[in-house]
């Protein structure tokens, strides 16, 4: 499937223009770790779900190694990996510096040399350690104990003590140290309020909190229609635009993510996206094979759109006579998607069903599709409800009719012209009802 090479692709361009996008001096960040003499080492960074390595290393017989390259490395959250554990450290602006430690507590023992905000980061991480290991040990003490003992209360007192100081001490930093990294981190993190996150921000790129807040903007608006949801999208993508590195990750990510989230009316995210961020030379972060490919998709998705002609479907009926989409000759079509056991069809089923002889009045055909694989139920719901219009199913879908109308959740119509250009396209049952008032009206 195309929709499977382009999440490979996009991954993969993620990271090229990241490392293309890095400007500055050089970077020199010298690590000491006792206990790991002569491991290999990796430098990664942390970028949306994933970690890449940036730069691989040696720890010499005396347990040494050098991390260094002619350009600053972007600001962000990094991760050093050794064969006996890892820790997160900060880059920033400082990027000359020493790092100290032993494999028996890599980050308790850390001594950090040059680095001011690692000094900070590394106290706070002890600090939050300290108080989990606090936290952990009471817990289990109020586990194993009787609830009628009498050192249950106290016990709970402190607990709450402990979880109000952890809950605490990032905003004691924050108040401390109200310009450091490390607080601009902390603050986006623990907020998590998408009104005042900046997605503009480059040194937020590379940290875990901006693939949260990045998911959180798409949780807030997936179940709002595809017209909201495209508008929200072109809001946060034009804003991003003069940071590149920051705009190209959000763009990649959304377009990924609309392709692979089967839900109606995706698609047109998808498109949207696609038209107006990648293809027609976009994207200059992509090759040509890549667009094609994209292109391919897009193109697939678009099918069902309004004012697309209609994809042709030929399907068999429940009395096993094949209807033809393209060759009904009424003035305007209904192709209907709906299910035996939903709820929700059940209603837009019987609200088509009491208008069906007013419509054909108006030469208004429905061709309706079960989506299911059940034809015995099918067939039983046609019946007890007294369904006369075209009723057809496809349980192997040989006519491809979920990819060509993207029936990825019913009731679902496509109002359809005698021309076979789609008009419109109607999701769930109160849209439905709303067109059929609409139609009769006239």
């Amino acid at each position: 499937m195309h929709h499977n090479f382009i999440i490979k692709l996009l991954i993969a361009s993620t990271f090229l223009f990241l490392k293309s996008a890095l400007i500055g001096q050089s970077y020199e960040i010298k690590v000491h770790i006792k206990g790991a003499e002569n491991q290999k080492a990796q430098l990664a960074y942390y970028l949306g779900e994933n970690k890449y390595v940036e730069q691989t290393a040696s720890f010499d017989k005396k347990g040494k190694l050098i991390f260094k390259g002619e350009k600053n490395l972007a600001t962000g959250i990094y991760i050093l990996i050794v064969d006996n554990g890892y820790f997160d450290f900060l880059i920033d602006k400082e990027q000359s510096f020493s790092l100290s430690s032993d494999t028996s507590n890599l980050i308790k023992h850390m001594k950090v040399s040059g680095s001011k905000e690692n000094k900070l980061f590394f106290s706070y991480q002890n600090k939050v350690i300290k108080l989990n290991n606090k936290l952990r040990e009471i817990s289990k003490k109020i586990e194993s104990l009787d609830k009628q003992n009498d050192s249950l209360a106290i016990l709970k007192i402190q607990k709450k003590e402990i979880e109000d100081s952890l809950s605490g001490l990032w905003q004691e930093l924050v108040k401390e140290q109200p310009n450091s990294y490390l607080a601009k981190i902390l603050t986006a993190f623990n907020n998590r309020n998408l009104a005042k996150f900046k997605f503009s921000d480059p040194d937020l790129l590379r940290t875990p909190v901006y693939h949260t807040m990045l998911r959180l903007f798409i949780k807030k608006n997936i179940n709002k229609s595809s017209s909201y949801i495209i508008f929200e999208t072109k809001q946060l993508l034009n804003s991003l635009k003069p940071v590149k590195a920051n705009y190209q990750y959000v763009a990649n990510y959304l377009l990924n993510f609309y392709n692979s989230f089967y839900k109606i009316g995706m698609n047109e995210v998808f498109v949207f996206i696609a038209d107006n961020y990648f293809l027609a030379k976009k994207a200059d972060w992509f090759n040509e094979k890549q667009l094609t490919e994209i292109n391919k998709r897009r193109n697939l998705l678009a099918q069902s759109l309004s004012g697309e002609t209609a994809p042709e479907l030929t399907m068999e009926s429940n009395n096993g006579e094949y209807f033809s989409l393209h060759q009904l000759e009424s003035n305007f079509t209904m192709l209907y998607f709906w299910s035996s056991n939903c709820g929700h069809c059940t209603t837009a089923t019987k609200a088509l069903k009491k208008a069906y002889s007013d419509l054909q009045l108006k030469n208004i055909e429905i061709f309706a599709v079960n989506i299911d694989k059940d034809t015995t139920e099918w067939k039983n719901k046609i019946e007890n409800l007294d369904l006369q219009w075209i009723n057809c199913q496809d349980i192997n879908e040989v006519s491809n009719f979920r990819e060509k109308y993207y029936v990825y959740g019913s009731p679902l119509l496509y109002f359809i012209d005698n021309k076979k250009n789609i008009l419109s396209k109607l999701n769930g049952e109160k849209e439905i009802e709303q067109l059929i008032k609409k139609l009769l009206a006239k």
